[in-house]
């Protein structure tokens, strides 16, 4: 019956019925499916009933295990055997089991063996999968609640299914940080990996040391598990990475790193109070302490009472720390009993601490109806006076007519201070009753008060009448510290002392005793002072003189003295590191256009302060001449000038000009940008002896001609006459302007010029070459040639010239040498300069040992010569890059180098070659031991045969030579030695000859090293002059008289 009831609700479907009925037609099976359809009907009808909660896709690890979160419930239709859960996959036909303890052997191959249940409640249908594999991937399945008893009331379980999603890949695991990071402190670090396998949970592993470490597992409402590894971490760096390592069953393992920053360590605030309880309706001193190693992190730092007053201060400890001190002028009031008085710290680069204390508010003493507040000790000077502060308050209405009284603390007893003798005379009270104040004060302090403790009384009642339990009242009085030694002032200078301005520097020292305070004074600095005094806290003043002075540059320090009424002195110094400031330095006039190779003068100037703070002024340009002096302006203000001769060139134009002053402190530049044009000759040449010359020529003279400054120039010159050779013609070379440079009469010469000058050439030779030495920078002429003979006189068209100054030499010229060369081998390389100074050329000196060195000198354009240095060398042992430096000296000390670089190799090769004749002196000295040998037998018998005159044979006709003397080669004197023939020269004087062949040398060069021609020592030779630029291959002259100035030197090759 109750199965057609279902039937027939269940067929109210249309499609269902006729789905049924076909079925049911149907030969077999037809019975068994009806049965089925009702079943299904019976589902369908009252699965609302029912729910089972379970995830629809769940993910997991391929070779771990996989829990799939399954529970059930229901308010109706309870089954019959709720214990029983089976698991089917879901599939379009049958019910494939997955999991079924009844019969295990029915599960489906890919299954079986690998599923259990897991009973986690009454109502679970959980189920675990283990090893999770591939064959699992993306099956759908679901559970089934006592399958064996199924009827119209029965759930639709296949409606909820879950999807497995096999993974060969495990996820990072996810790395916490709990607290804050702090240096020099501790966090918390937690790992964290979610996986569906709790029944066999990862395992997490880090790479930072575990402490006070734990595995904590959970489970998610999405049916995941959740594993966390907690430990804690002391952080000893700013920048610290932790891993974290997990490794599933299995073997699949993932690894994540996280760097952790931490902030600058800061210590935990410290809140000090002078006691713990504090007194109804009366303010004290609270401070909040805040020390940290960052002077950035500066910290604000804020308290919870925000209405009360408060002041803040930073400084700098003695062990490099920084100090922050927030100070609360606190007044409690009995509600605040209790309660927290907290202060906050909030730190400019991020981060806040707090620190609580527990407010104590005392509203009586013991049982007493009043209360009184003294600080816990107090410190006092020794002779000087101290004051403990004291307050008393009353929970009831005051009595009338107290008195008040000041107590000796002792274990037994109660000697009152003013009765007794050791503080008769020395203690008066400083406050009233109706005034609540309850202060005492003790002069004339002696080291006998050390450490004794005293306490107020202000009853109606005698102090006898109160009990004090177990030192209870201890705690209550007030400790007296006396000390011997005086405390340091502290110095401090308002802002930087710079010479020239005000400044001003305060001293202050604390002290107990304002009615006999200490004395401070100031020395090292002048000034008016001004003393006052402030109440710092209940028993401490500051005493504080300030000296304002106008800072001077002899002022070095200031010292402050403080001295106390027994006669304590203590000194701090300060040192004032007075600054001296200076102005800008800048040009006095701009270089404006200037001519190239004319010198002018440009100078710059600056002012500053202090006569130690003399700059040192330089100019971007080298080897110019410049002069430098310092004038004292005012008292305290000096001037620095420098004066630059400065040359220019066709190079520096639209180049800047820049001088800098280099103080102690720092520097100021100037600048000008550079304006040169190039000299053009003038179009019409005016000779300055145009209007008394009779006879005008024609010359060769270049118009413009370079020189180096401190060096020679010789300018070429040359003339031509129209007629016969003048004989006895005087050449004259002037200024264009004025003045007579060269005149074989000194003393019509300009005095600037005198002994500078003279003529290379031989005028008759028609040569007027002219040499200029110790070339100044205003030497730019133009400079004009004429002559005399008498009263004729000549002037010739082409005869001026303006001499270009040059302040630096040119860069010698290296000619290419191999890049890579081998260990030993040898090395020819040219270094050439170009010059005007040809009477005194350049010579050369090189960065390495030469094996050949030979100089040459070539004319190359009218007047400018080019001297080359050849050389050969040998390449040194060492593999990698070598420099090659040739320096070029010139005439009176200016130089110019140049470097090129190559790179040996096969320095093993060489090293190993060369070893082999280290074998040859072993050996020639055998040799010389041999010899020395046999020469001493010979000389033996020889001397015995001398000695027997009768044994002497008659004399031979030609003397036979001794083994020696054959060995020697030796020949006597009276002997003609035969003609020997010529020397077999060795293979390097061979090969570097062959080098020479063909190189033409100048005659004033040395002779070659095989010149055999003797050498007369006592015949002197006169060194042969520079040829002149006008015919530099004519023969030299011959040599000059003994009484000739000219150099001598004698060349003598062996």
């Amino acid at each position: 019956m109750e199965v057609k009831s279902c039937s027939k609700n269940l067929f109210k479907n249309k499609s269902t019925l006729q789905l049924c009925g076909a079925f049911h037609k149907m030969s077999g099976f037809a019975k068994r499916f009806h049965l089925s359809c009702l079943i299904l009907g019976s589902i369908f009808c009252h699965s609302n009933t029912w729910h089972v909660q379970m995830p629809s896709n769940i993910k997991g690890l391929k070779g771990s295990c996989l829990v799939i979160p399954c529970s059930y419930d229901y308010y109706q239709y309870p089954p019959t055997n709720p214990y029983r859960v089976v698991w089917y996959q879901y599939v379009d036909r049958g019910y494939p089991l997955v999991y079924d303890n009844w019969y295990p052997n029915e599960v489906i191959e890919r299954f079986k063996g690998k599923t259990r249940r897991i009973m986690s409640s009454s109502k679970s249908c959980t189920l675990e999968i283990s090893p999770l594999d591939w064959s699992h991937h993306r099956q759908r399945l679901y559970p089934w609640v006592d399958p064996e008893n199924v009827g119209r009331r029965t759930y639709r379980f296949f409606d909820t299914t879950v999807m497995i999603q096999v993974l060969d890949r495990a996820d990072l695991p996810e790395i916490l940080f709990f607290g804050n990071p702090k240096v020099g402190q501790e966090v918390t670090v937690q790992c964290v990996v979610y996986h569906t396998c709790p029944s066999y949970p990862p395992i997490l592993t880090l790479n930072i040391p575990l402490q006070r470490h734990k595995v904590t597992q959970s489970l998610l409402p999405d049916g995941t598990s959740k594993t966390v590894l907690t430990t804690t971490l002391y952080i000893k760096e700013d920048h610290q990475t932790v891993k974290c390592s997990v490794r599933h069953t299995g073997g699949l393992s993932a690894t994540a790193s996280k760097t952790l920053n931490a902030e600058c360590s800061f210590q935990p605030l410290t809140i000090y109070s002078q006691a713990e309880e504090f007194l109804e309706g009366h303010s004290r001193k609270v401070t909040c302490s805040a020390v940290y190693t960052c002077s950035k992190h500066i910290p604000t730092l804020t308290w919870n009472y925000n209405s009360m007053p408060v002041t803040t201060g930073h400084s700098k400890m003695e062990d490099g720390q920084w100090k922050s001190v927030s100070t609360l002028t606190f007044t409690a009031s009995a509600k605040d009993h209790g309660k927290s008085l907290t202060c906050y710290a909030h730190f400019t680069r991020g981060g806040t601490q707090e620190k609580s204390i527990t407010l104590q508010v005392k509203r009586s003493m013991m049982s007493r109806d009043w209360s009184f507040t003294t600080p816990g000790s107090i410190t006092g000077m020794k002779g000087s006076c101290v004051i403990i502060p004291c307050r008393f308050t009353y929970s009831i209405s005051q009595p009338p007519n107290l008195q008040m009284k000041w107590y000796w603390y002792q274990s037994h007893g109660y000697p009152a201070v003013f009765d007794i003798d050791k503080f008769r005379g020395r203690v008066t009270l400083t406050g009233s009753v109706n005034e609540r104040n309850c202060s005492l004060k003790i002069e004339r302090l002696e080291m006998m008060d050390n450490q004794n403790r005293l306490y107020p009384w202000v009853d109606k009642n005698p102090v006898t009448s109160y009990h004090m339990l177990d030192k209870t009242f201890y705690d209550k009085t007030t400790e007296l510290i006396v000390s011997e030694h005086a405390q340091q002032p502290q110095l401090t200078v308002t802002g930087i002392p710079r010479v020239g301005e005000e400044s001003s520097v305060s001293c202050s020292v604390h002290h107990t005793c304002i009615s006999a305070p200490p004395t401070l004074t100031l020395n090292g600095i002048p000034g008016k002072d001004s003393i006052k005094d402030t109440n710092v806290s209940d028993a401490t003043w500051q005493r504080t003189v300030e000296r304002t002075w106008n800072v001077t540059e002899e002022d070095q320090s200031v010292k402050c003295t403080v001295i106390y009424p027994a006669g304590q002195k203590a000194t701090t110094e300060l040192q004032l590191n007075v600054e001296c400031p200076y102005e800008e330095i800048r040009m006095d006039e701009a270089p404006g256009e200037l001519m190239e190779g004319v010198a002018k003068n440009i100078i710059c100037s600056v002012s500053y302060k202090c006569k130690k703070n003399s700059p040192a002024i330089t100019w971007n340009y080298e080897d110019m001449q410049s002069s430098f002096h310092t004038k004292k302006v005012s008292m305290d203000t000096y001037r620095a000038v420098s004066n630059l001769t400065f040359i220019g060139s066709l190079g520096d134009d639209g180049k800047s000009l820049i001088c800098t002053a280099q103080f102690i402190n720092g520097q100021t530049s100037a600048s000008a940008a550079l304006h040169v044009k190039k000299y053009e000759k003038p179009t019409k040449e005016i000779h300055p002896h145009e209007s008394d010359t009779f006879h005008v020529l024609a010359a060769d003279v270049p118009f413009r001609f370079s020189a180096l400054t401190r060096s020679c120039v010789v300018i070429p010159c040359s003339f031509q006459m129209d007629y016969e050779a003048i004989t006895n013609l005087r050449g004259i070379w002037s200024k264009k302007n004025g003045g007579i440079v060269y005149h074989n009469g000194q003393s019509r010469v300009l005095d600037h010029f005198k002994g500078r000058t003279k003529i290379l050439g031989d005028i008759e030779q028609q040569n007027c070459s002219l040499e200029i030495d110790d070339i100044k920078p205003f030497d730019n002429g133009p400079f004009c040639f004429h002559a005399e003979k008498g009263n004729n006189k000549y002037r010739f068209n082409n005869s001026c010239v303006f001499i270009v100054m040059r302040a630096s030499p040119e860069k010698p010229m290296i000619s290419p040498i191999p890049t890579v060369v081998d260990a030993g081998s040898t090395v020819n390389v040219t270094c050439s300069v170009t010059h005007t100074c040809p009477s005194h050329p350049p010579t050369f000196s090189w960065s390495v040992q030469t094996l050949t060195s030979e100089d040459r000198h070539a004319l190359t354009a009218q007047g400018t010569w080019e001297t080359s240095s050849i050389v050969t060398f040998m390449a040194a042992g060492g593999d990698g890059i070598q420099n090659l430096t040739c320096t070029a000296h010139f005439w009176r000390g200016k130089k110019q180098i140049n470097t090129v670089s190559f790179t040996v190799k096969g320095s093993l090769k060489f090293l190993m070659r060369n070893s082999l004749p280290a074998v040859i002196p072993a050996g020639l000295s055998l040799l010389i031991i041999i010899l020395a040998a046999v020469f001493g037998v010979v000389t033996c018998r020889k001397s015995r045969r001398h000695n027997d005159i009768s044994a002497q044979p008659p004399p031979r006709p030609v003397k036979r030579r001794s083994l020696w003397e054959r060995l020697s080669r030796r020949y006597p004197e009276d002997r003609q030695r035969s003609p020997r023939p010529e020397k077999r020269r060795s293979i390097w004087s061979r090969s570097s000859s062959e080098a020479e062949k063909g190189h033409a040398r100048w005659q004033n060069e040395r002779k070659p090293r095989n010149n055999t021609k003797p050498a007369k020592c006592d015949t002197q030779i006169s060194k042969q002059r520079f040829p002149s630029p006008k015919n530099n291959q004519r023969a030299p002259p011959p040599p000059l008289p003994l009484d000739s100035t000219e150099d001598y030197n004698i060349y003598i090759n062996f």
